[in-house]
């Protein structure tokens, strides 16, 4: 809980503030210059940033608070934050389970208070010390809170690098459709062609490796047990389970990073080698702009 004397106003805002009272008095207003018209529009907004670290003084959580004058309350659910690859917040409605963090073992935590305004960060020297008990006696025998949480995040962190090598591979294969495209609109030799079709596929085939393939899930027809089908069992009902990990989630989270390297492999030559000389060899050829070849 915390009181704010204040509202933390934007630049426009606070221009805004100005230039209504001299409305109320019928003054005259005058129009800005256009580097701060610019320079409200590319401002970051305001924010009260509160952040949690454990005895240690890692970070847990940033948890962003209102900026209004007044009391305001902010909860923490005991959690590190879901490492979820960014998607378009039009998108994000549309998942149906709710991404969960790590759930903490009980501890010390301290909490501390800043204030954001356009980017920068400042201490308000305010912070609160406070204990996370547990409210039952484990039934299981097992790891302890503090393994398990070790565990969970290697699982979270592996997730993290899947998710976001995966959205890498999606918008390369964007790319290459665009590539293809102009080069038909080109002079380029047809063989330039052949290539950027070749990579398109073969990074699609690691794309499968990564995450179910579409088509063979509605069929459940699987042959290898992707990376994600693996890391599903080793981080077993994350939302509810404060237990674990037990051996076969252990052996399940050892298979799944020992896939993701053998693609990581693939990915590398294919993207880092072939897709980039591809992308000079159609600068060099005069093919028309596509995404992801740069400034020209």
């Amino acid at each position: 809980t915390y009181y704010l004397p204040e509202t933390i106003r934007s630049r426009k805002d606070a221009r805004r503030e100005v230039e209504k009272e001299r409305e109320k008095e019928n003054e005259s207003v005058e129009f800005p210059s256009w580097d701060r018209i610019l320079g409200e529009q590319r401002e970051d907004a305001p924010a009260i940033i509160l952040t949690v670290r454990d005895a240690d003084g890692n970070v847990i959580r940033n948890v962003e608070g209102q900026v209004e004058a007044g009391f305001h309350r902010v909860a923490w659910n005991l959690r590190y934050p879901p490492l979820d690859a960014w998607i378009p917040e039009d998108e994000r409605e549309d998942q149906w389970i709710p991404s969960v963090g790590v759930l903490v073992a009980p501890g010390r935590f301290t909490v501390s208070m800043h204030r954001r305004v356009d980017g920068v960060l400042t201490d308000l020297n305010q912070s609160q010390t406070f204990e996370v008990v547990s409210i039952r006696e484990p039934t299981l025998v097992g790891s302890t809170q503090e393994q398990r949480v070790v565990f969970d995040n290697q699982v979270n962190e592996l997730l993290r690098a899947t998710q976001g090598t995966t959205k890498t591979i999606d918008a390369i294969v964007l790319e290459l459709t665009a590539a293809k495209e102009v080069l038909m609109n080109s002079t380029a030799d047809p063989s330039l062609y052949e290539i950027a079709n070749s990579i398109q596929q073969r990074v699609q085939a690691e794309r499968d490796r990564l995450v179910d393939n579409e088509t063979r899930e509605i069929f459940k027809d699987l042959d290898e047990m992707t990376v994600t089908a693996r890391l599903f069992h080793a981080r077993f009902a994350p939302q509810s389970n404060a237990y674990g990990p037990t051996p076969a989630q252990r052996e399940s989270l050892r298979i799944a990073r020992d896939l993701y390297d053998d693609v990581s492999r693939q990915l590398s030559n294919l993207v880092d080698v072939e897709y980039a000389g591809l992308k000079v060899a159609l600068d060099a050829a005069g093919v028309p702009w596509s995404p992801g070849r740069g400034i020209q």
